[in-house]
């Protein structure tokens, strides 16, 4: 690579970045042997799969049972510094989870619409009461740039690891001092950090064309800056990566209909591909997620901490069900995993009650109060009406999450309507069990409502 002469630019100035979620470390075959501590480590996680489990077991994998107690503890203990001590059960912690994920299957404008009565789902409702690249070097890193340093300090010198990160992290005195360390860098950049670097500009790459991109290299660590232009511009540096070996990509054109051929650089392709997992976690994490706003930082982390759980179980579900060669149909997307990973947190182990709603009274005699909904937590219920002329909402088809069924608490049989059981799917009951809301044959020739909870 030969290096390109640099022009000299005024300071930068600082920045006010919004923080990204991670920094990959990367480290590729070099040689190295394997810590085998590591592996044993996560030898149970990446066994092959012999069965299926639920999405609360995959859940639990993540967030332990031991974890959740010490939540709990914590929460228990910080109460003792305020005013009264609330001694929160550890099932009281996993109803809040599940409400939360609930609540991000259907978002709503406002937190208390949730449990008003017009747009209240029952699910949730009844859960819970510059310069030059060369001068450049000479300047501060950003805040992103000494999380990567703190990030890598473990990381031993001389062992070809490479760091691959996106634009919040980038800057040119990060790469250079982890260069200082046999450490190699590649990562998108804005270019507000490459002042006066003279790449060229977006619209002179567009007329171009797609694939067209701009080179430059700063000379005294061969630090190169590409800026390609594919339907849009992406700028890129890196401390090993260059522009060859030029490669040809797919794209389709809408102008003429057809599937063209695009040059793109090295660095891009090398960036595509290990910094693909980050970009696609955070489209994951993105979607339903329950928009928490609080004053405390930390809470932020911890449930993004529960998102990322959630997130790993539902793909080391899709792994299984790979290996068990399972049909597409089968597999639930990443929304029926979340909303029964939140059911089971909800009704593992807990009694059949419904909780009153609405603020508590002062009056013990308040009627309004004292009005709660009856029926199955797993279904909304039918909401009051001033000329009560609107249809009972319909029962859902779906069977209550294998967890729920199998837990042997507060399944009571009920009379209902005659309809078809669920279990045998040719018999005719009016037998409703209370916490799953499916009918079952409960007979003396025929005990569907045993075999459905136990077998």
């Amino acid at each position: 690579m030969i290096p390109l002469p640099t022009q000299t630019a005024a300071p930068c100035e600082d920045l006010d970045f919004k923080p990204h979620l991670s920094v990959i470390l990367h480290c590729l075959n070099t040689g190295t042997d394997l810590n085998v501590t590591e592996v044993e480590a996560h030898a149970e996680i990446t066994n092959d799969a012999t069965s299926l489990l639920t999405p609360l077991a995959y859940f639990q994998k993540f967030v332990t049972e031991d974890m959740i107690e010490a939540l709990t503890r914590n929460t228990n203990e910080y109460s003792l510094q305020k005013v009264e001590h609330l001694s929160t059960p550890i099932k009281e912690i996993e109803k809040m989870l599940g409400m939360y994920l609930k609540m991000g299957l259907m978002q709503m404008p406002g937190v208390r619409m949730y449990w008003e009565t017009d747009t209240r789902d029952g699910k949730e409702g009844q859960t819970l009461e510059t310069q030059t690249m060369a001068e450049f070097i000479q300047g501060e890193m950003p805040a992103g740039g000494d999380i990567v340093m703190k990030l890598a300090s473990t990381l031993p010198e001389g062992h070809n690891y490479k760091i691959y990160a996106d634009n919040y992290f980038t800057c040119v005195p990060l790469v250079v001092k982890l260069l200082e360390r046999g450490i190699h860098y590649v990562g998108t950049v804005r270019e507000v950090l490459l002042p006066n670097c003279n790449l060229e500009d977006e619209k002179s790459l567009k007329k171009k064309g797609r694939g067209s991109f701009d080179i430059r290299v700063e000379g005294n660590h061969n630090i190169c800056a590409v800026k390609w232009y594919d339907k849009r511009a992406v700028t890129l540096v890196s401390s090993f990566a260059g522009p060859e070996p030029v490669q040809k990509i797919q794209r389709w054109d809408k102008a003429t209909k057809t599937i063209i051929e695009v040059e793109r650089p090295y660095i891009v392709g090398i960036y595509n591909k290990h910094m693909g997992g980050v970009d696609l976690l955070d489209s994951f994490a993105a979607k339903y997620k329950f928009p928490m706003k609080s004053h405390r930082w930390y809470l932020y982390i911890f449930w993004h901490t529960i998102i990322l759980a959630v997130i790993n179980a539902w793909l080391l579900y899709k792994r299984d069900c790979k290996a068990l060669k399972m049909t597409k149909k089968e597999i639930l997307n990443r929304r029926q995993f979340q909303a029964q990973l939140a059911s089971s947190l909800i009704l593992v182990n807990t009694h059949n009650t419904t909780p009153k709603r609405g603020q508590p009274s002062s009056s013990k005699t308040n009627t309004f109060t004292q009005t709660v909904t009856s029926g199955s937590p797993l279904v909304p219920q039918k909401r009051p009406s001033s000329t009560d002329v609107s249809p009972p909402a319909k029962r859902s088809s779906d069977h209550p999450p294998l967890d729920v069924r199998k837990d042997m608490i507060a399944h009571f049989p009920e009379k209902t309507k005659r309809g078809r059981c669920r279990h045998c799917n040719n018999g005719y009951t009016n037998t409703l069990c209370s916490k799953c809301n499916v009918r079952l044959c409960l007979t003396v020739e025929k005990n569907c409502f045993r075999d459905y909870h136990c077998k």
